[in-house]
C-alpha cells in the first residue's frame, strides 16, 4: 500500500511539472511571432601555393622549385576578391509565422535601439538577383558574390598531382590550389601550372615558356593570367595619372594598385572607388565606373596641402634631415614650411645613429629641433639600446615582474585557503562545543572530564597556531582585512608589492623619445574622402 501511495505522489508531481509546458506557446508568445527568411553567403576563400615540381631533376635547378611559385605569389598579392556569380549560403533562415514583414536580425536590431549595426543590404536570393540583372549595385565590401581571398603559403610541402588535390583541399582548407611542374630544354624554361578549384571540383590548366636567365621577370604574364581568371569576372585596363605629379599611391577599393603614373594595370569591370594619396596633398577619392571593353584613364587632380607651420633642425654635425618620407635637406634648416600636424622627424648622417623625434606642428607656429647626433650604426643600436641583461629589455623584465607578481599573489591565496582548512580541519576532533553539554559531562563524569578537556585544548591550539604561521606567512590585503582595513605585511604581501613596484620601475627606465614614437599614417584609403582634412591619415603612440 505504500509503494502504491509513493507512486500516486510522484505521478502528481510528475503532471505538475508537466502541465506548464502545454502552455509554452503562449508564454514565449510563440502565434504571434513571424520573421522573413534570410541568407548569410561564404565571405572568404582560401587560396593554397605549393611548390612546383622539376619533369627532369637538376640540381642547379632547384631554386626554381620554390622560385616560381614566390614569382607568382608576387603577383597574386593584390588579388584581395574573388567574383563568384552564384555563391554559397553559408546559413539560410526560413520564413516563419504569417505574413513576416521583418528578419530576425531586423527585430534584434529594433529591440536593440543601444547597438550600432552595419546595415545588411543582401538577405535573401531575390536581392541577390537585382544585383546580377544590374537592378542593385553595392560596393565589393557589401556585395556577397565578391568574396575575399587569403593566400595561404605551402611551399614546404610536397607539390600535389591533380589527382590528389580532390582530397587535400578539403583536408587543407583550401578552395583553390596552384602548383605545378617545370622544365628546362637548352635556356628556354617551360612552366605548366594548374589551378584546381574545390567550389567547382575542376582542374584549369596554364603553360608559359621563358628563357632561363630572365625566367622571373619574364613571368608576369602568367600570374597575370591566373589572377584574371581567379578575379571571375570580365577586366578593363586602367591608367591612372595625377597632372604630373609622380609616385601618388593609387587604390582601387582598397586595392593596392601602384603609383602614378599608372598604366596597363587590368582591374574587374563594376562600380569602384577610386583613391589616391601621395604626402604633402589632400587625398582624392571619387566613384568610377568600369566598363567591359572601355579602357578607363582618369588624369586626377591633386589638391595641395598649405604649409603654414614651420621647422627649424639644428645638429653637432652637418645631417640629412627628413620629414615622413619628405627630403627637407641638410642641418641647419632654418623656418622650413611644413603641413600642420603630427609627423615623425629622423635626423640621418652616414656613421651616426639616426635621431627620431615624433612632432605636432601647429598652425603659424615654428618648432625647434635640437639633435645630438651620436656615432655608431643606427640598426645595432635600435635593436640593443633597450637591452639590460644578455637580450633581455627593460620591457622584458617589466612583464617578468608582473608576472613575479601574479606568482606571489597566487602563494598568498593558497596560505590564507590554508589557513582556513586548518580551522576545519579541526571542528570534527572537537566534539562537544555547548556550555551546558560540558557542564553536564563534568557533573556526571569528573575523573574524564579533565582527560578530555586536555585533548580537546590541545587540537585547537594545534589547529590556531598552524592558521596563525600560515597567515603571518601570507599577510593580509586590506580589501580582506575585516577589522580595520589596514594592510597587514608578510613574506607574499611584500614581496607581490615589490614586484609590482619593479615592473613599473622597469617599465618607466625603459621611456624615452627613442622608445615611445608617434608619427603620421594615411588613414584606410576606403574611408576618405575629398577635402575632409580631419580624416586624411591618424597619429600613432607605439612603445618600440
Amino acid at each position: 500500500m505504500k509503494h502504491k501511495i509513493s507512486a500516486l505522489l510522484i505521478i502528481l508531481c510528475l503532471v505538475t511539472n508537466t502541465l506548464p509546458l502545454f502552455s509554452i506557446d503562449d508564454y514565449y508568445k510563440f502565434p504571434k511571432q513571424s520573421y522573413k527568411g534570410s541568407v548569410t553567403y561564404e565571405s572568404s576563400r582560401n587560396l593554397c601555393l605549393f611548390s612546383f615540381v622539376s619533369t627532369t631533376p637538376d640540381p642547379t635547378k632547384e631554386y626554381l622549385i620554390k622560385g616560381i611559385p614566390s614569382v607568382l605569389l608576387s603577383e597574386l598579392r593584390n588579388l584581395e576578391y574573388t567574383y563568384v556569380e552564384y555563391p554559397k549560403p553559408n546559413i539560410v533562415y526560413h520564413s516563419f509565422g504569417e505574413s513576416p514583414d521583418k528578419t530576425l536580425q531586423d527585430k534584434i536590431d529594433a529591440e536593440s535601439l543601444n547597438v550600432k549595426r552595419k546595415k545588411k543590404e543582401i538577405n535573401d536570393e531575390k536581392d541577390l538577383e537585382d544585383l546580377r540583372s544590374g537592378k542593385k549595385q553595392l560596393a565589393p565590401e557589401k556585395d556577397p558574390r565578391y568574396i575575399k581571398i587569403t593566400i595561404k603559403q605551402l611551399l614546404d610541402r610536397k607539390a600535389p598531382t591533380p589527382d590528389e588535390s580532390f582530397g587535400l583541399a578539403s583536408k587543407l582548407n583550401c578552395d583553390y590550389i596552384i602548383t605545378g611542374s617545370f622544365e628546362v630544354r637548352e635556356n628556354e624554361l617551360f612552366t605548366k601550372v594548374f589551378l584546381f578549384d574545390d567550389f567547382e571540383g575542376k582542374i584549369i590548366p596554364f603553360e608559359h615558356k621563358t628563357s632561363v636567365i630572365r625566367a622571373y621577370q619574364e613571368m608576369g604574364p602568367l600570374g597575370e593570367s591566373i589572377r584574371e581568371k581567379l578575379q571571375g569576372k570580365d577586366t578593363t585596363t586602367v591608367a591612372v595619372t595625377a597632372e604630373g605629379e609622380e609616385g601618388a599611391l593609387v587604390y582601387l577599393d582598397g586595392i593596392y594598385l601602384g603609383k602614378t603614373p599608372l598604366s596597363g594595370k587590368k582591374f574587374p569591370v563594376g562600380k569602384r572607388t577610386l583613391f589616391i594619396f601621395k604626402e604633402g596633398f589632400h587625398p582624392h577619392k571619387q566613384e568610377i565606373q568600369l566598363e567591359k571593353g572601355k579602357p578607363f584613364q582618369v588624369d586626377a587632380k591633386l589638391s595641395l596641402k598649405l604649409s603654414n607651420s614651420f621647422i627649424s633642425v639644428r645638429s653637432n654635425v652637418e645631417a640629412d634631415v627628413y620629414l615622413g618620407i619628405q627630403y627637407l635637406g641638410k642641418t641647419p634648416l632654418e623656418r622650413i614650411a611644413i603641413p600642420s600636424g603630427m609627423n615623425r622627424l629622423r635626423v640621418s648622417k652616414e656613421g651616426h645613429i639616426d635621431y627620431f623625434r615624433g612632432i605636432d606642428a601647429q598652425d603659424n607656429e615654428e618648432v625647434v629641433v635640437d639633435a645630438v647626433m651620436r656615432e655608431g650604426k643606427t640598426d645595432v643600436y635600435y635593436k640593443n639600446k633597450q637591452n639590460v641583461f644578455l637580450d633581455h629589455t627593460y620591457k622584458d623584465f617589466a612583464t617578468y615582474s608582473l608576472y613575479g607578481s601574479l606568482l606571489f599573489y597566487a602563494s598568498y591565496v593558497y596560505l590564507n585557503y590554508a589557513s582556513r582548512q586548518a580551522y576545519s580541519a579541526a571542528r570534527s576532533d572537537v566534539t562537544l562545543v555547548n556550555g551546558l553539554a560540558i557542564q553536564s559531562f563534568y557533573q556526571n563524569n569528573p575523573n574524564e572530564f579533565f582527560f578530555w578537556y586536555g585533548v580537546q585544548n590541545h587540537v585547537i591550539d594545534d589547529a590556531e597556531s598552524k592558521a596563525r604561521n600560515l597567515k603571518r606567512v601570507a599577510g593580509t590585503l586590506p580589501m580582506e582585512n575585516r577589522r580595520d582595513r589596514q594592510l597587514v605585511g608578510g613574506p607574499m604581501v611584500i614581496l607581490m608589492g615589490l614586484m609590482l613596484v619593479s615592473a613599473a620601475t622597469f617599465y618607466i627606465l625603459g621611456l624615452d623619445e627613442e622608445t615611445v614614437e608617434f608619427g603620421y599614417l594615411p588613414i584606410n584609403p576606403g574611408s576618405v574622402s575629398y577635402g575632409q582634412t580631419s580624416r586624411e591619415g591618424y597619429g600613432y603612440l607605439q612603445f618600440n
